[in-house]
């Protein structure tokens, strides 16, 4: 039994960026678009809300059958344990235990894998002619249906379509990007959630599966956020927050770039805390004067209402160091950051200021 299985899910995401067709750029600068689709009511988690490819950690992503195809196609040793040379902080997610048969670092990738291809019927396999480009490919030309339905309902292993088709995971291609952990108050479904990123040249086919999907669309990160911001969709908060930070990006190469060389960094988990305020709430990250000190991820915040009589912008100013997210509204929340990002990673302000409306 790992550490938190009682308190919640382990699942992996994947956000996935596509350049735009002859590398273009849109109305608001992007080369690219990225890949969300809409939460159907039936699905028992997240109803309606948009959100990045991505679910559950399941028995077969950790399976030895892995091992074997990966010696069967000479997949090295070495270009295993290139995905596990990680220098930073670790979320316990990425915590490799003896009952694990894969590094978590493999299984968890394998994981937001499948729920790409279970979901959104995009398979990435990797380049085998030139991983240094830093980009995935995504496989067609075979029953794509046919196959997301026999993966997704449990009559086929995922491993089995890649031994089909003569083809490898593309691991190398999805880099690190984030860990998110629901907050301490959604005691009833819970999930800590590693976030990879992968990029393609060309958006693929996308067959959205029928229970899960509502909707599928390509967006630039800058019309999600506007969209959300006038009401005509709604954004869950890490998607939100990582859109934010791809917004300040506008070029898919120079992505990649970065991805490329900050995926060994580690990740911070981001356990958003809650507070009330008079006119809203907010949800305190690492890094802010209010985040508790040694947080174990499960004690409620007992200071919740402490501030309750107090705006936002009144707790904002009496605050030195400051990562929050405030709440005024379904579609209405502010990013306040005044410090570094962790990890080396892209700041959600794009370091141009202390704040920033949605």
């Amino acid at each position: 039994m790992r550490k938190y299985e009682k308190y919640w899910r382990d699942s992996a995401s994947l956000i996935v960026a596509a350049r735009n067709q002859n590398n273009t750029n849109d109305h608001h600068g992007y080369n690219y678009k990225v890949l969300v689709f809409k939460r159907t009511e039936n699905t028992s988690f997240l109803p309606n809300h948009i959100v990045f490819p991505g679910g559950s950690f399941d028995a077969q992503d950790d399976a030895p059958a892995w091992l074997r195809m990966f010696a069967d196609q000479k997949i090295t040793s070495d270009a295993q344990q290139a995905l596990t040379a990680v220098s930073g902080p670790r979320s316990y997610i990425f915590q490799t235990t003896a009952s694990d048969q894969l590094d978590r670092n493999i299984s968890l990738r394998l994981c937001a894998l499948r729920e790409c291809f279970e979901e959104l019927g995009v398979l990435l396999v990797a380049n085998r002619q030139d991983r240094q480009t830093g980009f995935s490919m995504a496989k067609g030309g075979f029953d794509v249906p046919r196959w997301q339905s026999d993966v997704h309902d449990g009559r086929k292993r995922f491993v089995e379509l890649y031994e089909k088709l003569n083809e490898t995971p593309d691991l190398w291609g999805l880099y690190e990007w984030s860990t998110w952990i629901t907050p301490t108050h959604f005691r009833r479904k819970r999930f800590e959630t590693a976030f990879f990123f992968a990029a393609l040249n060309e958006a693929p086919n996308v067959f959205p599966e029928k229970y899960e999907v509502d909707e599928h669309m390509w967006k630039s990160p800058r019309d999600l956020l506007n969209r959300h911001s006038e009401g005509d969709l709604w954004l869950a908060p890490p998607q939100a927050y990582e859109l934010h930070r791809l917004s300040h990006v506008h070029d898919i190469d120079a992505l990649v770039t970065f991805s490329k060389r900050r995926t060994l960094k580690g990740t911070t988990p981001f356990c958003p805390v809650v507070y009330n305020a008079s006119d809203g709430y907010f949800g305190v990250l690492p890094g802010d004067d209010l985040y508790p000190e040694d947080f174990d991820f499960i004690t409620d915040n007992e200071h919740m209402n402490r501030y309750c009589e107090q705006t936002l912008e009144e707790l904002r100013q009496s605050a030195h160091k400051l990562h929050r997210v405030e709440h005024r509204g379904l579609y209405s929340q502010t990013y306040v950051h005044n410090g570094p990002a962790l990890d080396g990673h892209l700041h959600v302000l794009g370091r141009s200021g202390a704040w920033s409306k949605l």
